[in-house]
């Protein structure tokens, strides 16, 4: 699993397409979310496929590191999927910068939707600057 963050102008990811999001929390701003080979309300997933994910964030404040969590609720449990500090991932409030992650489903969760959560936060001060979630459904 590769992990970076990356200052973003203007990138697309050409196979990537933007999916819908809930806010689920945060103080920055979130700009929209990317997933490889989805679009729309639900992004439908094969298991052992990796997507790859991108994220465009704007903090509220400097960070001398991020943490990504991602998580899904199953049956109504969260269920971890990535908990991870950030290389390389100092940020100044008010840049917009990219989040990149790959997920790849597992095939204990085939036939079922659930969300999938995204949260990035300062990893000194726990300060959650960006929550979001999306609809999956493991085929």
């Amino acid at each position: 699993m590769k992990v970076l963050l990356v200052l973003a102008l203007c990138i697309a990811a050409a196979s990537a397409g933007v999916v819908d999001t809930t806010r689920c929390g945060g103080v920055g701003t979130f700009r929209e979310m990317r997933i490889a080979n989805c679009e729309g309300a639900i992004c439908y997933m094969t298991p052992g496929t990796p997507y790859a994910c991108e994220g465009d964030i704007i903090p509220s404040s400097a960070a001398a590191a991020l943490r990504l969590k991602v998580s899904a609720t199953y049956l109504g449990f969260p269920v971890s999927i990535i908990d991870t500090l950030l290389e390389n991932s100092s940020v100044q409030p008010g840049v917009q910068y990219t989040v990149r992650f790959t997920i790849t489903p597992n095939d204990i969760l085939s036939g079922n939707t659930l969300p999938v959560r995204a949260e990035v936060s300062n990893d000194a001060s726990t300060l959650v600057e960006i929550c979001v979630s999306v609809q999956v459904h493991i085929n």
